[in-house]
């Protein structure tokens, strides 16, 4: 078994009653194991048995060694007030942390450097460690960068394991299929070669940070027209006509910004001072100096005026004196991208007292749909389920029309219903309405980016082929998340 420690005199401090104390840490499982050193010099010690007084798991508490017939144990070496005072929680950090140096102080013997050598500790006494220990041949920067991807792997993990633990209410329509699939017209299937929209409800699921190599944030696969998906809760669909004015509209954030020479020359002295370019602080601020002194004496005089209203309080104190601002170097510059909405409104018209249910039932889809869900406890309000929205095309069930820009997931902020869109009350003998206006509102949960379309050289993909087999082909190679 491999160990860190030993009861050399490095190892060794003076414990409660100035008792001499020394650690023995298992180098694979944390645990750790305290003696009493017997004998005061290294010959005394080789005829004396050293004490052993108990073991310490990571996160755990002191447990004492019990005394046998033939072995001492804690009770040996520790009674009544000194005894309380080693088991008290005050002594148990004293005693962690020994054990902490006492591995560091093993592993760099053995060549690891410092920095590994603490982030090893640090995991080997980690209670909730659940995956394998840093290698302890990596440097500081590799290790760091390892125990960051592991962290991040065991935070998605916990917050998993919160999300599991959290249960909605009893009444809610929850698990794969328990929302139904509905259509109207209730026969569009019937109809041959119609075009239609299907709007897949899917149970809510965060991205998640990544766990390799890259730090940032995991990706949300696009679930296909038939409900195709790798790891999602589908709850159920809807299939409707494509309406009128249906689009999209692509943006970003853009600012306006500005820096002039004299917060580019701070810039570059701050960063020299923080370590960030990696040059000597002195020598950028000498260089900076230098270019002072080299420019004419109308600069001098604009950088000395801008600095000595700095050194008072004044603002603009150069364009008091002179009239003149340095040139601000003003420049549009990318902000942030924008999240991408959509506007939906369906005429539902029944024709019989079947499709009738159909369209209240469709209502209740959506309603129920995105409507936040509730914990057991009533603590914790869970995320409402999302949508995934696809033009179909109707020769072809299986694939999204090419020729309309795709969506991804989307959130519905708004859902309304009109019963009276032909502005009188009006309805069918068993009290259904003769018309229902739903209007929605949605907005996708992630931004568009740029290799989310299809890097395409051929600027006729959109283009009708007159061969099938060329069609099938090129309409297989559309893009995968977006469209054109």
């Amino acid at each position: 078994m491999a160990t860190y420690g030993g009861s050399n005199d490095e190892n060794t401090f003076d414990s409660v009653g100035g008792k001499k104390v020394y650690s023995v840490v298992d180098a694979n499982t944390g645990v750790t194991t305290f003696y009493e050193r017997k004998g005061g010099n290294a010959l005394q010690r080789a005829f004396t048995e050293d004490i052993k007084l108990g073991t310490i798991e990571p996160g755990g508490e002191f447990v004492p060694q019990e005394k046998t017939s033939t072995q001492p144990g804690f009770e040996s070496v520790y009674s009544g007030s000194e005894a309380k005072e080693f088991l008290s929680d005050a002594n148990k950090k004293i005693l962690d942390q020994q054990a902490k140096e006492t591995a560091i102080r093993a592993q760099k013997k053995l060549g690891v450097d410092e920095a590994t050598a603490r982030l090893r500790t640090e995991q080997l006494m980690d209670p909730n460690r659940t995956t394998a220990l840093l290698d302890p041949n990596l440097s500081g920067d590799e290790a760091t960068g390892q125990l960051a991807q592991e962290s991040l792997a065991d935070i998605n993990q916990q917050n998993q394991a919160l999300r599991d633990s959290v249960s909605a209410r009893a009444k809610t329509r929850s698990g794969p299929g328990s929302f139904g699939d509905y259509s109207y017209p209730i026969d569009r299937q019937a109809l041959a070669q119609q075009d239609f929209m299907k709007f897949t409800l899917l149970e809510y699921k965060p991205k998640g940070q990544n766990t390799n190599t890259q730090f940032g944030f995991g990706d949300r696969d696009r679930v296909g027209p038939n409900g195709e998906s790798k790891d999602r809760v589908i709850l159920g669909s809807c299939s409707l006509p494509i309406p009128g004015g249906i689009k999209d509209e692509n943006g970003a954030d853009w600012a306006g910004d500005s820096m002039n020479e004299i917060q580019i020359q701070a810039a570059g002295l701050a960063r020299s001072l923080t370590g960030a370019s990696g040059e000597d602080p002195t020598m950028t601020g000498k260089a900076i100096a230098e270019r002072v002194g080299s420019n004419n004496p109308v600069v001098k005089k604009a950088i000395q005026e801008t600095f000595s209203g700095k050194a008072v309080g004044v603002q603009r104190l150069m364009t008091r004196a002179t009239g003149m601002v340095f040139n601000p170097n003003l420049e549009l510059l990318f902000d942030k991208p924008v999240l991408r909405g959509f506007q939906f409104s369906f005429d539902l018209v029944p024709r019989s007292k079947k499709e009738a249910l159909e369209v209240v039932r469709i209502i209740r889809f959506f309603k129920q749909g995105m409507a936040p869900i509730r914990s057991q406890s009533n603590l914790f309000l869970l995320s409402p389920n999302v949508f995934q929205i696809h033009y179909i095309k109707g020769d072809d069930n299986n694939r999204d029309h090419p020729y309309i820009g795709k969506m991804k997931e989307c959130a519905m902020t708004n859902f309304g219903v009109d019963y009276t869109p032909q502005q009188n009350y009006s309805t069918l003998k068993d009290g259904f309405m003769t018309a229902y206006r739903i209007t929605m509102q949605l907005k996708e949960l992630e931004p568009v980016f740029n290799d989310d379309y299809r890097n395409d050289e051929d600027s006729g993909f959109a283009s009708f082929r007159e061969d099938p087999a060329e069609q099938a082909a090129l309409n297989n190679t559309l893009p995968a998340q977006i469209g054109f």
